[in-house]
Formats: structure tokens, sequence, C-alpha cells
């Protein structure tokens, strides 16, 4: 893709001991995150470079995430974080490049079940993955209102990062499922007439 690399960031990484210096620096594709924490990492490196980011965030190291303004923040993924490597293959290079894709506790939903950490800001899916999260009744369209009350109740917050537009929302099954009740008897809600698989952009049928 033409000027691909503007829109990669860095990520460094250093660390000192009495006898050795480690210091690490690889392209940053995209990052979530928010204050002092990181949430999701993706970089692309060499084998020596992604073996050794790796072992760092097992460690909660902190490092240095660059964003492609030159934009700076010192972060780390914390405890235990979930660790995915692969290989692309790029043309002219002898070994495929290696990628690393790491994400928090809290983002893969081990922490905190009544906050989820979500990668887009568009409504059609943070409604369904609220629906998916919480098991609840509903439908496509109900969207933008059940959104526009948990922004008007400060509900939603956008996080740190690029590469997606990522946002935190806070809520629970039970304020969701109030919110529904409220929506039904002020007439903002219906559901449909006829029984039937209600269908999301995903093409996946949920009964109701």
């Amino acid at each position: 893709m033409k000027n691909a690399h503007e829109r990669f960031g860095e990520l460094v990484y250093l660390r000192r001991s009495e006898k050795t210096q480690t210091h690490i620096r690889v392209h940053l594709s995209a990052w979530i995150g928010e204050e002092s924490k990181a949430h999701f990492i993706s970089v692309v490196g060499g084998d020596t470079e992604i073996g050794a980011l790796a072992a760092a965030f097992a460690s909660h190291d902190p490092f240095t995430v660059v964003n492609p303004d030159g934009v700076e923040k010192i972060v780390s993924l914390g405890e235990a974080p979930a660790c995915f490597r692969g290989s692309i293959i790029t043309g002219g290079r002898k070994r495929p490049l290696r990628h690393l894709v790491a994400l928090s506790k809290e983002m893969i939903g081990h922490e905190q079940q009544d906050r989820l950490l979500l990668i887009s800001d568009e409504s059609g899916f943070i409604w369904s993955s609220l629906v998916l999260h919480f098991g609840l009744p509903a439908l496509p369209q109900w969207a933008d209102w059940f959104l526009g009350e948990l922004n008007r109740r400060k509900r939603i917050q956008k996080l740190s990062g690029f590469g997606y537009s990522p946002v935190a929302v806070k809520t629970t099954r039970r304020e969701l499922l109030k919110l529904l009740e409220y929506g039904l008897r002020k007439g903002k809600l219906a559901f449909p007439s006829d029984n039937g698989p209600i269908y999301w952009q995903t093409g996946d049928a949920v009964p109701q």
C-alpha cells in the first residue's frame, strides 16, 4: 500500500541492568490505552525483537509508544497479558516479519465485568457488543437511542491510541434492562409485531 509506513508509529523498550542494556525499537501498527495503561498493542519486528518484547510484556515492564504524529506515552500492559504471535511474508526479505499482538486482562474481559473495552466507536458495533456481552433481548435499530442515553449518562469514554477509534463503556446488565423498560414504556422502542429471527450486520440470527 502506498505510504503505508506513514501510518505506523513506534514502540521503544529500554531496560538497563548492571551488566547489560536492552534497547528495542519496532514498528507499531496500532495501540489502545488510557493514562499509563496499554490495553492493546500490535507490533512488527524481527524474531529476536518480538521474542524480547513478549517476555517484557509478560513481566509487565513499561515501554514507550509513539504515535505516527510523534506523541509519546509511557505505558505497560499490566499483569498477565495475552500475547499472540504470527508471521508476515513480504517480498525482498529472506525471513518473514514477526507480528505480535498483546492484550491486557481487561481488554479480553477478565476484569471489571461492568466495563467493556471496544476497538470502535461506531454505534452499531458498540450496541451489538453490549447485546452479546450482556445477553440482552434487543434489535439492531435500537442502537442510536441506547447510545444516546448512555452518552447522556456519561457511560462512554474515548480511549487513547491510534489505528482504531476505541471506547470504554461502563454499564451493567441491570442498567441496560432498566433503559429498555423505560424506552418501551415511553414509546421510544418497540418490539417487532411478528416472531422470528433478528438479523444483525454480521448476518448472525439472534432468536427473539
